[in-house]
């Protein structure tokens, strides 16, 4: 009925968007019924998902070599000279399907959605979101760049993040007075970035008919379960709650290190640690070690691990030109996940590989859903699938030593460490960076004017992280903004991993009581994608989506007893 599409991404990113447009023409000229319904939209599905992997590979090679000038120049090409169109072309295959008044089963969730995005959609802006995501690169092309020297050689500015877990105090304070410095080297670039995204931002929210970019964006990100105050409310219950949990727990922390002051060197390492976290050097031994972790959750789980090894899946070893961050992308025509990130020592492990692997199983789950509209990264709303994620850290970390994976001792630091941190560093950090856009975007003419930025965040991570001591150190605590790639390349994509950890808390709260209950009904959220609630993808993950004062104080003794008990 249709014409055949190509069978590879690599073959369509080579097309010119007269090549790819007559597969749109023929959908477009194609009158909908029930009878043409499921192949069209089968059709439709297929040429996304061909889309969708061309972009996530591009992205994949372009943060694998951040050098690489030749992908550089075939990625701009396919936004400007394909993508661009395919944009335009997609909005009306969208609007064909809403005006046709047919319901495909299994497709409300995907048509509130497409709703939202068609409502959305201004040609204007396309060149604009274009420009972002060019600006978005750049970004990420400076942190691949930073270099420095370290023991006599130039390394990547990543591999000293490892170094701030070491108990040596002097050699923690080098390192990141190290990475700091080098940061504070490219300040004015990435303030330049930052102005132009803030003036590009409102204007696309302006084309869109919103006052601010937050409203634009809510919509962007479906949000459709809470609202900004709600957000809002969240940081007041952290702050009741979280903060002098984690306030104490801090302080605890610089009795055990001895210190009169705890410093930003002295946030990371463990202090019951006597010497520094197991270096990881051949990266690939590990994730075969790995698999027995699995092997003692879900046989399944496995499996799909087993796959990504022997497919070549994983990208997690150090390198220059590669650059900062993690990630699990799906591969949307082959069907597979792909994980990137750096891997330096044994404490990378949990938040890490099981945290990307919790993604990558995600994807695999879904794979009996037919449409991309069903499953595909932009449709899951990102505040269950970071719930995918992060009960992989919490569960997967109860059998660190059983596995063999770690000694006993080193199974435990890492777990307190990775408990602890949650209340200290993690829950705190992320409503931090969700106060601090909330107040971008609220005043976006402000947020223009970088030494209010900066003056903004130090005044937001004083609130909600008020331990640390940073005197003396006022231009490296007034331009940490700069250091988090979500700010530029995701806006608003941050809150998700704060509710997203409460989620997981629940789930490993149910593994912790019935571990065959809580991963059968783990799995089967995971399997709906997007046919479902952001409410009822956390009901039938045996989770809440509230988080109130109450929950976040009941999650909190949780941590706490456990803490207990493995000390």
């Amino acid at each position: 009925m249709f014409a055949a599409l190509p069978t590879t991404s690599e073959v369509f990113s080579r097309l010119s968007w007269s090549e790819i447009e007559p597969w749109y023409r023929e959908l477009a000229a194609t009158p909908l019924s029930p009878e043409t319904l499921q192949p069209w939209l089968a059709q439709w599905s297929d040429l996304s998902a061909l889309v969708d992997e061309t972009l996530v590979r591009f992205e994949i090679a372009t943060t694998q070599n951040t050098e690489d000038r030749e992908v550089a120049r075939r990625k701009q090409r396919f936004l400007e000279d394909a993508h661009i169109h395919i944009q335009a072309a997609d909005q009306q295959i969208k609007e064909q399907l809403l005006a046709s008044g047919l319901q495909p089963e299994g497709f409300a969730i995907p048509l509130r959605n497409l709703r939202a995005e068609t409502a959305l959609y201004r040609e204007a802006n396309l060149p604009l979101l274009a420009e972002d995501k060019v600006l978005g690169d750049a970004y990420m092309e400076i942190g691949g760049s930073q270099m420095v020297t370290w023991n006599g050689k130039e390394v990547p500015i990543i591999t000293l993040y490892s170094v701030l877990d070491d108990p040596d105090r002097e050699r923690r304070e080098q390192a990141w007075h190290t990475i700091t410095d080098r940061q504070l080297q490219d300040r004015e670039k990435i303030n330049n970035i930052w102005v132009k995204q803030m003036q590009l931002r409102q204007q696309i929210a302006h084309n869109a008919g919103f006052e601010s970019f937050r409203d634009y964006q809510w919509q962007q990100l479906l949000r459709f379960d809470y609202t900004p105050d709600d957000c809002k409310a969240f940081h007041a219950a952290v702050e009741e709650v979280i903060v002098p949990a984690a306030s104490k727990l801090r302080e605890k922390r610089r009795r055990m290190l001895g210190i009169e002051r705890l410093r930003p060197w002295d946030s990371y390492v463990n202090p019951r640690a006597s010497e520094a976290p197991r270096h990881i050097a051949d990266v690939p031994a590990l994730l075969q070690q790995c698999l027995p972790v699995f092997q003692l959750i879900d046989p399944q789980l496995k499996a799909y691990f087993e796959i990504m090894l022997q497919e070549n899946l994983l990208d997690l070893e150090e390198r220059p030109a590669k650059a900062h961050g993690g990630y699990n992308l799906p591969l949307e025509v082959t069907r597979r996940p792909f994980i990137f990130g750096h891997v330096n020592t044994i404490n990378d492990v949990v938040p890490l590989i099981f945290h990307e692997l919790g993604h990558a199983f995600h994807t695999f789950e879904t794979i009996p859903l037919r449409y991309i509209q069903q499953r595909s990264e932009r449709a899951v709303p990102i505040e269950f699938a970071e719930v995918a994620s992060t009960s992989m850290e919490y569960i997967g970390a109860l059998y660190l030593h059983q596995s063999d994976l770690c000694t006993e001792r080193e199974a435990a630091l890492i777990r307190i460490q990775h408990l602890e941190a949650t209340l200290t560093d993690y829950l705190p950090t992320i409503v931090c960076g969700d106060a601090f856009q909330h107040w971008v975007y609220e005043h976006p003419m402000e947020a223009q004017i970088p030494a209010r930025v900066d003056e903004k965040w130090a005044e937001i991570v004083r609130r909600y992280l008020p331990v640390t001591d940073w005197s003396g150190l006022e231009d490296e605590l007034n331009s940490g903004w700069q250091g988090t790639l979500h700010y530029f390349c995701l806006p608003f994509y941050f809150i998700e991993y704060a509710f997203a950890a409460l989620g997981a808390l629940q789930i490993w709260r149910n593994f912790l009581h019935n571990p065959q209950v809580a991963l059968r009904q783990y799995r089967h959220a995971l399997s709906l994608g997007a046919t479902r609630t952001l409410p009822e993808l956390y009901e039938a993950a045996g989770a809440s989506f509230t988080f109130n004062a109450e929950v976040l104080q009941d999650l909190t003794q949780l941590l706490l007893r456990t803490l207990s008990e493995l000390e």
